[in-house]
């Protein structure tokens, strides 16, 4: 089932063509450290430069040298020599600086992307691809073609420089020559602008089909044992091998483009040199210029020659970077490009770093807005692309009440708890906690006020101990696994707490990923605990024992809302909500 934006209507991965500047994107990723940018646009200016020097060196010998005299080859030889010696030892701070803003480059909007994702307010289910798969390629594909932007002004600013400076000393030489090395960047620009359009439908097309792979291949490792049950190797094969195909169709077309882009260009250039070197002919055979001036002239024809490569250069990757662009907008709040481009916010680079223990306080000590002692929902409704699932919701809970929603399946259960914690978007009706309106339930129904119990968990491929924790200090973590019933499973397990999970806890039973996860919201003791359906994966017996050690280890003053068909639960319930068709009944 593809994902839709609530807003379009159509998929989350159907990119089509829009506009987005790269060369904006690309610039406010710069402005989040331009001082490494400057420094290897220094290093690289000088490289660029440096064979203007070994011109002038080489007319000043040429110019010195009598005809027939000898030893002359030599002199040439050693000032050539030295100057390319020292071109490349500049070469290498320059290398070394431009590997730390490249790595810069990718690392601000995977950053801001991330962040956006899970800090800024509101659902994110009409910014997420279709498949994790597709969101590893974008953070790693197009990342790298938006730095790819980034490293190509390095270039193409160098040559530009480089190429002015050349150009001015040949129009001395030689006008007409100089004309004519000029005129293949004219005739390259004019090639890429032709060829743009096409250089962004191949790369959007490319980028399409990358995704089909990764998303399959994502789908395809955590649902291994689906596939293996069913006797679906052949048809899975035969999946990959077709998607695989699609791809690399599209991945040809996509570098046949780039090549052919970049082919041009050399050719300009190389003819551009050779109509210049016609001419000089008649001048040289005149005698108004010297050997020295054609030893000149060519190093510097070189130099400006390789302006229409990076020219071309330049423009295929400004073009293929706006489907980039847009593809990493989609994932940021609003489908703002700026906002994955904007410098790294301060508490992301000195915030803790992944996993590290962050203590919450008791639910005894929380004071003000933290400590619950209502939450209410009046006339809630969502409206999804495939209908009305929540339709006109009232809700009052108390503290310390057990309050269960029940009803047949497709009845807006889940909704309903996804929509008050700002999961999925809603079309009206608002939320209360202590009787103020809640404006952002996304950050505001998070712990330590919060903590959810999703039907179909997700767990990380970590240790089982931090795909608990993820962040939370330990202080409760032998009391949450011993609540979700975990302690014996433990015992049985050769590395304990340190067992690896697997992706999605492939490595763990239905049950003991549900349990996990309870167990993750339990360490968080929250003032409101959200379950939804303990029972999809656990038996009676073993859900029945959670919910005693439940209100066993809380004394029955934790509020829980929970999604529930267990007669032993609704029994116990203060509140029991039938849902039907989206309504209460």
């Amino acid at each position: 089932m593809s994902i839709t934006s609530s807003s379009t209507g159509r998929p989350a991965d159907d990119l089509r063509p829009e506009t987005a500047s790269s060369s904006r994107f690309a610039w406010r990723v710069m402005a989040s450290d331009r001082r490494a940018w400057t420094l290897a646009a220094a290093f690289w200016c000088s490289f660029f430069l440096l064979p203007l020097a070994a011109g002038v060196a080489l007319k000043a010998v040429l110019d010195r040298i009598a005809p027939g005299a000898d030893g002359g080859i030599w002199w040439i030889v050693a000032v050539l020599g030295g100057l390319e010696i020292g071109r490349w030892i500049v070469l290498l701070p320059a290398i070394v600086q431009w590997h730390g803003a490249w790595v810069g480059w990718h690392t601000v909007p995977r950053l801001n992307l991330l962040h956006s994702l899970v800090a800024d307010p509101g659902p994110v289910t009409d910014r997420l691809p279709g498949s994790p798969g597709e969101a590893v390629s974008r953070l790693r594909d197009d990342v790298r073609d938006t730095a790819m932007v980034l490293d190509v002004w390095l270039d193409m600013l160098a040559a530009l420089l480089a190429a002015t400076i050349g150009l001015a000393v040949l129009l001395t030489i030689s006008p007409p020559a100089a004309a004519a090395v000029l005129v293949p960047v004219i005739v390259v620009l004019w090639i890429a602008y032709a060829l743009g359009e096409r250089l962004r439908a191949w790369r959007l097309a490319e980028r399409a089909a990358t995704a089909r792979v990764t998303g399959f291949v994502g789908d395809l490792f955590g649902g291994i044992g689906a596939v293996k049950v069913n006797a679906a190797e052949a048809a899975a094969v035969g999946r990959f091998e077709h998607l695989g195909d699609e791809r690399a169709v599209a991945a040809r077309r996509d570098q046949v483009g780039t090549q052919l882009s970049e082919a041009l260009g050399g050719i300009t250039s190389n003819a551009g040199i050779g109509l210049a070197l016609l001419l000089t002919a008649p001048a040289l055979r005149r005698g108004d210029i010297g050997v020295g001036d054609i030893g000149l002239f060519m190093t510097y024809a070189g130099v400006v020659a390789s302006l229409p490569r990076m020219s071309v250069r330049w423009f295929t990757f400004q073009r293929q970077a706006e489907i980039s662009t847009v593809r990493l907008g989609r994932l940021a709040t609003g489908h703002d490009p700026d906002r994955a481009s904007a410098k790294v916010q301060t508490h992301l680079r000195s915030g803790p770093p992944p996993f590290a223990r962050v203590e919450l306080p008791a639910p005894g000590l929380r004071q003000g807005d933290d400590r619950l002692e209502r939450v209410a929902i009046r006339d809630l409704h969502v409206h999804l692309d495939d209908g009305h699932p929540v339709r006109g919701i009232d809700l009052d809970v108390g503290r310390g009440e057990l309050v269960v929603v029940t009803g047949p399946v497709g009845s807006g259960k889940s909704v309903l708890l996804r929509a008050m914690l700002g999961l999925v978007p809603t079309s009206g009706g608002e939320i209360r906690w202590n009787g103020a309106i809640v404006e952002e339930p996304s950050t505001w129904f998070v712990p330590p006020r919060t903590a959810f119990v999703p039907q179909v968990p997700r767990l990380f491929s970590e240790p089982l101990v931090d795909t608990v924790l993820l962040g939370v200090a330990d202080t409760d973590l032998e009391r949450a696994f011993a609540m979700a019933c975990l302690d014996e499973d433990l015992a049985e397990m050769p590395d304990g707490r340190l067992t690896m999970v697997g992706p999605k806890g492939v490595r763990l039973s239905g049950g003991q990923v549900q349990r996990t996860a309870a167990a993750r919201a339990f360490v968080r003791r929250p003032e409101l605990l959200v379950i939804d359906d303990l029972s999809s994966a656990l038996d009676v017996r073993t859900e029945t024992r959670v919910w005693d050690r439940l209100f066993e280890a809380t004394g029955g003053n934790l509020t829980v809302i929970a999604v529930s068909h267990r007669p032993r639960v609704l029994a116990r319930a203060d509140q029991v909500v039938t849902l039907q068709d989206g309504r209460r009944h």
